[in-house]
C-alpha cells in the first residue's frame, strides 16, 4: 500500500510541472497584439501649422526639427510625426485589447496569427514630413512662411 503512494507521487508532480511550463508558456506568448495595440500612436493633428506661427509654437508642439538649413533672412525646417488617426483613440485601443484576450482565451492564443499582423499594418501610424520655411521678422524671431506637409509612404527610414 505504502509503495501505490509513492508512485503516484513522481506522476502528479510530473503532471504540476506540466501545467505550470504550460501556464508560465502562455502567459509569456499572449499579450503581443495586446502590447502592440497599446503601443500604436495616438491620433495628432498638429495646430501649429499655420503660415505666420512663430517657429517656437511649431517647436514646442512638433519637437526639434530633424535637419535645419540657415540662409540670410531664410531659415527651413524639416520635421517627422506621426499621426495614429481615429483608428487609434483609446477606446478603440481598449476595445481592441478585450477582443484580443477574449480570443486568447477562446482559441488558446491561436488567433495571435491573426492579431498581430492586423496591428501591424492595419493600425499603424500615418507618418508625416514637414518642411517649414520662416522668414525673419523685424523683433528677431522666426515666422512660417510656407508649410509643405506631406504623407511619407515609406516608413522604414521613420523606424528609430
Amino acid at each position: 500500500m505504502n509503495n501505490t503512494k509513492n508512485a503516484t507521487k513522481p506522476n502528479s508532480k510530473r503532471r504540476s510541472r506540466f501545467i505550470l511550463s504550460l501556464v508560465l508558456a502562455s502567459l509569456v506568448a499572449s499579450g503581443c497584439a495586446q502590447f502592440m495595440a497599446f503601443n500604436q500612436p495616438a491620433p495628432f493633428t498638429p495646430v501649429s501649422l499655420n503660415p505666420g506661427v512663430k517657429r517656437m509654437h511649431v517647436i514646442a508642439e512638433l519637437g526639434q526639427p530633424v535637419d535645419t538649413e540657415t540662409q540670410t533672412n531664410l531659415l527651413t525646417d524639416n520635421y517627422k510625426y506621426v499621426d495614429g488617426g481615429a483608428k487609434n483613440n483609446g477606446v478603440s485601443k481598449t476595445c481592441r485589447v478585450v477582443i484580443y484576450t477574449a480570443g486568447d482565451l477562446f482559441t488558446l492564443f491561436l488567433d495571435q496569427i491573426v492579431w498581430m499582423p492586423s496591428e501591424k499594418f492595419g493600425f499603424a501610424g500615418t507618418y508625416h514630413s514637414v518642411i517649414i520655411e520662416y522668414t525673419n521678422a523685424p523683433d528677431g524671431t522666426w515666422h512660417a512662411s510656407t508649410i509643405q506637409n506631406s504623407v511619407v509612404n515609406d516608413n522604414s527610414e521613420n523606424k528609430k
